[in-house]
């Protein structure tokens, strides 16, 4: 039986996200994003900036090196401070990419996950429902392609693809990385909110559990590879650390600083060339 305070706690992230939801498409500011239907075999591929131009300019460098699908990139803005903002924006304006400045976003007062599932969240609704891609996936803001591939490709033979997290019995695809087939989901709901299920807390992206991960089998599909290496001494995650997912994917980690550490900006394009020369096959 779920306990008052958590009923409460619930009350107040679905009162936050009603709250943001009331904000459409009118409301923001887009640039170089039709919300027509597409053609088919096209991928949406999305990335949720968050107060940090330099990773999303070093994103759309690697994303035009690395995919070859038939893509659109496609920059959600969450950003709580204004002048980061604009300066993602007059980027994207300059580069050519698809921009939308999302609503306000007040579920930062509860955490950095469920404002990032907020995001997930608006996105879904109100761009990838209207835009009705074969496919479609987010990447967080600080992942990198370092090597050459099509990402439908990892959806062949399979509805979804990412990165793979369990939480005792549950399971769930991480906000890093997932792609889906829209026709998979076009008929579900879709919440990336964090949720707990039997007290198995499962971040950003959990909320999927109920109407789409708990109906399959994760014996029967293929998951992200990875690891973790230090770049740096000190060890600490947030700080020294990188992830590669797939020996394709470089994940820098903390693109949006929300744990405070010493910066890495200086070293990003190093580490990427480093990767981009190690993990060639």
């Amino acid at each position: 039986m779920i306990s008052p305070r958590r009923l409460l706690f619930r009350l107040a992230v679905r009162s936050l996200e009603f709250l943001h939801s009331m904000h459409g498409i009118p409301s923001c500011t887009r640039i170089n994003l039709p919300l027509e239907a597409i053609p088919t075999d096209h991928l949406d591929l999305i990335t949720i900036a968050f107060n940090n131009q330099s990773i999303i300019k070093h994103q759309i460098k690697y994303i035009r090196t690395h995919i070859k699908d038939n893509y659109t990139y496609i920059v959600a803005d969450n950003s709580t401070n204004k002048e980061a903002s604009l300066q993602i924006q007059a980027l994207c304006k300059e580069e050519g990419i698809a921009y939308i400045r999302l609503p306000k976003n007040h579920l930062g007062k509860i955490g950095p996950s469920y404002s990032h599932a907020a995001a997930l969240n608006w996105v879904c609704k109100n761009i990838v429902r209207q835009r009705q891609p074969s496919y479609f996936g987010f990447i967080d803001h600080d992942l990198f392609p370092v090597r050459d591939m099509r990402i439908k490709d990892y959806l062949t033979n399979q509805p979804l693809y990412g990165v793979k997290r369990e939480r005792g019995q549950e399971w769930y695809l991480s906000a890093i990385m997932f792609f889906f087939h829209f026709d998979f989901v076009k008929d579900k709901k879709l919440d990336f909110m964090p949720v707990t299920p039997r007290d198995n807390y499962l971040d950003t992206g959990g909320g999927n559990w109920y109407t789409i991960y708990s109906e399959l089998d994760p014996s029967q599909l293929t998951f992200a590879t990875e690891y973790t290496e230090n770049f740096r001494e000190g060890g600490l995650r947030h700080q020294d650390q990188v992830e590669i997912f797939d020996k394709r994917w470089l994940h820098t980690i903390n693109g949006s600083y929300w744990k405070k550490v010493t910066s890495k900006e200086d070293m990003i394009e190093g580490l990427i060339d480093k990767y981009e020369k190690e993990l060639q096959v």
